[in-house]
């Protein structure tokens, strides 16, 4: 919890990248998680959540899949009483896309991005990148209104990805990238990652949370430590440039 006057929760940034709609991905098994998840998010100081459930072409059908993600919602804001809806953050959906080769031609990405923003959460591949791969996000970012988000930037140093790819994407300002906070939470890893910080090539942050034990909401301590690290500044300019991008989205109140 981040402390304010009278102990009250400072309500202070966005949390760009979860896995709280149930039973839909890998993430929040039921409907109850899904409410504990959104409180332990709450209690951090993330006042938005962005439901960046995954999406498949491979295992989903885009109609079916939308009906599915509003119907989870739903269920969420049935289940939640009076006093719930005082200990939960707004949210708005969107979807993590899943890369494929052809993606920049769907006539319906725009259907997945964050609702009423232009900006899409694109999960690329866990092999290394390949010329082939770069050209399909450069073609959504500079031929389409769509601007990718690239989720989870720290974890593509960990598949061989040439160095060169991601420098390309740290250089591009039609594309952002998004860190998750697990790589961040601590002395030992934020300091690998400082230099990106400080250089505002990391432009959002998520917990990519996906249940309430295993890999949970996790974002306020990041918060803590990018504070210390690096300073306010640093964390005003990521929370700015969230609500930038979240000014016409569709944002709901639970």
């Amino acid at each position: 919890m981040l402390p304010g006057a009278a102990g009250k929760v400072i309500l202070e940034m966005i949390d760009f990248h979860t896995h709280i709609l149930p039973d839909i991905d890998d993430g929040s098994h039921n409907v109850q998680e899904s409410i504990t998840m959104l409180k332990q998010s709450f209690a951090q100081g993330i006042d938005t959540v962005v439901l960046t459930s995954h999406f498949r072409r491979g295992e989903h059908k885009i109609g079916t899949w939308l009906r599915d993600r509003q119907d989870r919602l739903d269920w969420i804001r049935e289940a939640l009483t009076d006093e719930d809806r005082l200990m939960v953050p707004r949210v708005v959906l969107g979807s993590e896309v899943e890369y494929i080769p052809g993606m920049n031609n769907w006539d319906y990405l725009d259907e997945l991005q964050i609702k009423g923003t232009g900006y899409i959460l694109t999960e690329m591949p866990f092999i290394p990148w390949s010329d082939s791969v770069v050209k399909t996000i450069d073609d959504i970012a500079l031929n389409s209104p769509l601007t990718p988000i690239l989720p989870h930037i720290d974890r593509y140093f960990l598949n061989f990805t040439p160095k060169k790819y991601i420098q390309h994407y740290y250089d591009m300002d039609e594309v952002l990238i998004q860190m998750n906070a697990i790589y961040i939470n601590n002395y030992s890893n934020i300091q690998f990652f400082k230099p990106l910080l400080e250089e505002r090539k990391i432009h959002l942050l998520g917990s990519d949370c996906h249940s309430c034990e295993w890999r949970p909401p996790d974002l306020g301590r990041a918060i803590r430590m990018i504070r210390e690290v690096c300073g306010q500044e640093l964390l005003d300019e990521i929370d700015a440039r969230g609500r930038e991008i979240l000014k016409n989205a569709e944002i709901i109140t639970l």
